[in-house]
C-alpha cells in the first residue's frame, strides 16, 4: 500500500514539476545578449513608462489618474517567428495611444530589422450602427528617435489621431464621438525582411459626450468663500479633476453678469496671471474653470500646492458704444496705405469707459492694415489686456450658455445694415491705453462702416483677497 502512495506522490511531484517548467519556458527570455550598441536599453519597466511619459505630456495625467490600461490585443507574425503584443492603452475622444512590442530575435542588427505598425485610417462605427471612415494622423512623441527594448522585446508607441475634416455639424460630432470602437484598416508591418498586412486592428473605447459636463475623476476640498464689490457670497466647494482639465465647484447660484474671476497662481518659483472663466449653468451647477493649473499639478511633488490668491471679479454691463467710419476716409486710406487716416475721435468719456476711435492705420508692429481704436475701463486697477480683451460678434448661441465667454464684442455693419464677418480683432501695444486694430481678410471693405462695442466687461476688487491651496488629488476608487 505504501508503495503504491509513493508512486502516486512521485507522480504529482513530477507532474508539478512539469508544470512549472513549462510556464517558465513560456516567460523565460532568451540566453543571447542584446547589443547596447544597436539598441537602446532599459532596466526596468519604470525607466521606460518614464521616458513615455516625456514623449507624451498627457501621459502623467493618464497614468497618476490610472487611465493606462492594459491590451488583450496580441497578433503572431509567424514569417518572422515574432509576436506583436499591444502593452498599453489610454483613450479619449477617440484620440488613442498605444504602446506596443515586438519581440526581438538574435539576427536584428538594427532596429529596421523588427516590425514596425503603420496605417492611415481608422473606422468609427456610431451607436446607430453607422460607419465612418475617416484618415489619420500618427504622432510618435516629443523628440522621439526610435523604440527601447526592454526584456528582449522592442517597445514603440504613438498617439493616433482621427482626422474630423468632414463633420460638420453637431448632430453628426455627436454621433461620431458615441463610438466604442476604434477600427484602424489595413495595419502594416514593415521591416528590413518586407511587409506584412492584415485586414484591421480593433480597439474598444469610451465614448466621449460632446457639449456635456464631463465626468469627474478625482476631487479635493477646498471650501472658501469670498464675496463680490456687491456683497454677494460665493462659495468654492471643492476642487475637481476630469479628463484632461480641472475645475472648482461653486455652491452658489451665481449672477449671469459675473463672467470671471482674476487674480495670480503661484508655484515654487513662478506666478502666472489668473483669470478664470466662470462656466455652467442652473440644471448642472456652476464651475472656475482651473484647467491651466493641472499641468503644474502634475510637474509638482505630491504633497506640494499651488497656491491661488483672487483679487478681482469680472463682470459683463450692458455698456454699448458705436462710431462711423466714413467710405471716403477708406478710399482716402487705400490709395496712399503710408498715410494715416488720424482721427482721434472721443466716442465716450463717462464714468465707466474712454472710448478713442483713432483712424486708420498701417501697424507698424505687426504690419496690419486697419480701423484702430482704443478703450479704457476707469474703474479697474489690473492690466486691462487680461479681461478687456475684444472678439468679433459672430457665431453665437453654438453651445449652451456660449453667451459666457461672448464678452467685449466686436459687430461691423455696412451701409445697407448687413453685419459683416470677415473680419478680426487685434490688440496694439503701443499706446497708453489698450489699443485694437480691425483688421479684415479680404482687404478693407469700401463702403460706410457702423462699428459697435458691445457686453463690455468691468473688473471690481474683492472685498478681501482670498488664498485657495490647489493639490493633486487622487484617482477616485472604481
Amino acid at each position: 500500500m505504501s508503495n503504491k502512495r509513493n508512486k502516486i506522490l512521485i507522480g504529482l511531484i513530477l507532474l508539478i514539476g512539469f508544470v512549472l517548467y513549462t510556464q517558465y519556458e513560456k516567460s523565460a527570455e532568451p540566453t543571447w545578449k542584446i547589443n547596447e550598441e544597436n539598441f537602446v536599453v532599459m532596466n526596468n519597466w519604470e525607466e521606460l513608462m518614464d521616458r513615455e511619459k516625456s514623449k507624451f505630456s498627457d501621459l502623467k495625467f493618464a497614468d497618476h489618474f490610472k487611465l493606462l490600461r492594459n491590451s488583450h490585443v496580441s497578433i503572431p507574425l509567424a514569417n518572422n517567428q515574432r509576436t506583436f503584443q499591444v502593452e498599453r492603452i489610454y483613450d479619449f475622444g477617440q484620440q488613442l495611444y498605444i504602446l506596443y512590442s515586438v519581440d526581438l530575435v538574435e539576427r536584428d542588427k538594427e532596429e529596421s530589422d523588427v516590425p514596425r505598425l503603420s496605417f492611415n485610417q481608422v473606422e468609427l462605427t456610431s451607436k446607430e450602427g453607422n460607419k465612418f471612415t475617416f484618415p489619420i494622423d500618427l504622432y510618435e512623441g516629443e523628440g522621439a528617435i526610435g523604440g527601447v527594448v526592454y526584456k528582449h522585446k522592442l517597445y514603440r508607441s504613438m498617439m493616433i489621431h482621427a482626422q474630423y475634416d468632414n463633420v460638420k455639424t453637431d448632430e453628426e460630432w455627436k454621433e461620431v464621438f458615441s463610438s466604442e470602437t476604434l477600427d484602424f484598416l489595413n495595419p502594416t508591418f514593415t521591416s528590413n525582411n518586407g511587409k506584412v498586412t492584415i485586414d484591421h486592428l480593433t480597439f474598444k473605447v469610451k465614448p466621449h459626450h460632446v457639449f456635456e459636463i464631463p465626468p469627474v475623476l478625482a476631487t479635493e476640498t477646498i471650501d472658501r468663500s469670498l464675496q463680490l464689490y456687491n456683497n454677494e457670497k460665493i462659495q468654492l466647494d471643492q476642487f475637481e479633476v476630469y479628463q484632461m482639465g480641472a475645475r472648482i465647484k461653486i455652491d452658489s447660484n451665481i449672477n449671469k453678469d459675473l463672467v470671471s474671476l482674476f487674480g495670480t497662481i503661484e508655484g515654487g518659483q513662478n506666478q502666472y496671471t489668473l483669470n478664470s472663466d466662470i462656466t455652467g449653468e442652473e440644471v448642472t451647477g456652476y464651475f472656475m474653470e482651473t484647467y491651466f493649473a493641472l499641468d503644474e499639478l502634475l510637474n509638482m511633488k505630491q504633497a506640494d500646492s499651488l497656491k491661488m490668491s483672487l483679487t478681482h471679479s469680472i463682470h459683463r454691463t450692458n455698456k454699448s458704444y458705436s462710431f462711423s467710419v466714413p467710405k471716403q476716409d477708406i478710399e482716402k486710406f487705400v490709395k496712399d496705405p503710408k498715410a494715416d487716416v488720424t482721427k482721434n475721435h472721443v466716442i465716450a468719456n463717462d464714468k465707466d469707459y474712454k472710448v478713442i476711435f483713432k483712424g486708420i492705420t498701417n501697424d507698424i508692429s505687426s504690419d496690419q492694415k486697419g480701423i484702430e481704436f482704443s478703450i479704457e475701463s476707469k474703474t479697474g486697477k489690473i492690466a486691462q489686456e487680461e479681461y478687456l480683451y475684444f472678439q468679433p460678434n459672430v457665431s453665437e448661441n453654438r453651445i449652451p450658455n456660449e453667451e459666457r465667454f461672448m464678452n467685449n464684442l466686436v459687430t461691423i455693419k455696412n451701409s445697407s445694415g448687413k453685419a459683416l464677418q470677415n473680419f478680426d480683432v487685434m490688440q496694439t501695444f503701443d499706446n497708453e491705453q489698450p489699443g485694437f486694430l480691425l483688421i479684415f481678410h479680404e482687404g478693407l471693405p469700401k463702403d460706410d462702416l457702423t462699428v459697435t462695442l458691445s457686453r463690455l466687461t468691468q473688473v471690481y476688487p474683492l472685498k478681501e483677497k482670498v488664498e485657495v491651496p490647489l493639490k493633486l488629488p487622487t484617482a477616485n476608487k472604481k
